[in-house]
């Protein structure tokens, strides 16, 4: 990686292609290199935003957007950004004060959007509703507002009006909404009316997409957790395992149900595939020993501590594990010395 002898735009091409490529650190030290020799580079200060709130670091990526908004504050993406930023972190009303800033501007239908999911935050229902109903308005062959419309209506408890919604947007062919995700919504929807059965029934519709994501199956997961439904969950992993859902993502959901349930023997057989098909992941190597502790084979579980040694740069984190894991092992020791 060079930096030095480079100048500005030479920077910031190689730090947007690195953060295509996903080489996330080195985009960062580009970037940080352009505003020591550009205070204020629009373009750095507006990316490392971004990369930072991808990863959900928002104050990080709020004190970027901050720099920027002092020296650009007409500029209407960055105006954007506060207010989402400050949305993400919970902080509506000053998420808010932003949104309005940007409407003086100029009208947005998605800024609209995001106000009314503020205001929803707040429990300001109706004031929601109204910005909600203004955006749809604006574009009423976008789905998305209609989507947000109803999750008001559910937070508002009309229930059947949020079903109506719902199933007028999958017989409508111009949505621009996976019906994946409309499927999952009204599992929801009648998860929190009680109606488990017939949530069981939409969210299996939902995970039957080819298309259909990883968060949705994840969502019917905990759903059935919630519920106690262990049959349920056993048909759900063996459909997942006979899908184009990579294995290693199933076995994963696996292990956390073998676990939920202290299933033990089963969580250790999950952690040892995984191990199979990455060997170099040290989250398995720390699960295997976590599950050998539980099963009270405390040697077998250093074991898998020594081995993550080599994956895991914090070293307070095996340190840590290793001096719990001994502890158990020596109190288990005096139990059976006591006994005799």
């Amino acid at each position: 990686m060079l930096v030095n002898g480079m100048n500005v735009e030479e920077l910031l091409n190689e730090a947007l292609e690195s953060y295509i490529k996903g080489n996330v650190y080195d985009s960062v030290l580009y970037l940080e290199t352009v505003l020591e020799m550009e205070e204020g580079n629009y373009k750095a200060l507006t990316l490392l935003s971004k990369i930072y709130s991808d990863a959900g670091f928002y104050s990080d990526a709020l004190k970027y957007s901050e720099i920027s908004y002092k020296k650009y504050s007409d500029n209407l993406e960055t105006i954007f950004n506060m207010g989402y930023l400050y949305q993400s972190m919970g902080r509506y009303r000053k998420a808010l004060s932003y949104y309005r800033i940007y409407m003086d501007k100029e009208e947005d239908y998605h800024i609209l959007l995001n106000m009314g999911l503020c205001y929803m935050e707040m429990k300001y229902f109706k004031k929601a509703l109204s910005l909600i109903e203004k955006a749809i308005s604006k574009e009423p062959l976008n789905s998305e507002g209609y989507m947000d419309k109803a999750e008001c209506l559910v937070r508002m408890k009309e229930y059947e009006k949020a079903m109506e919604i719902y199933e007028e947007r999958l017989k409508n062919r111009n949505n621009n909404i996976e019906d994946y995700y409309i499927y999952m919504r009204m599992a929801d929807l009648k998860s929190i009316q009680g109606e488990i059965e017939e949530a069981i029934k939409f969210y299996n519709i939902a995970i039957n997409f080819e298309n259909s994501e990883d968060f949705v199956y994840e969502s019917f997961y905990e759903m059935l957790i919630r519920e106690d439904k262990r049959e349920e969950i056993e048909i759900l992993l063996m459909n997942l395992y006979s899908s184009n859902i990579p294995k290693e993502k199933v076995l994963n959901l696996e292990g956390r149900y073998a676990s939920e349930i202290k299933d033990f023997v089963r969580a250790k057989k999950v952690c040892e595939k995984l191990l199979l098909l990455d060997p170099g992941n040290p989250q398995y190597y720390l699960n295997s020993a976590y599950v050998l502790e539980m099963l009270g084979k405390y040697d077998e579980a250093l074991k898998f501590i020594y081995r993550a040694e080599k994956y895991v740069n914090n070293r307070d984190i095996i340190k840590n594990l290793q001096k719990r894991i001994k502890k158990l092992k020596n109190l288990k020791k005096d139990q059976k010395s006591k006994k005799k």
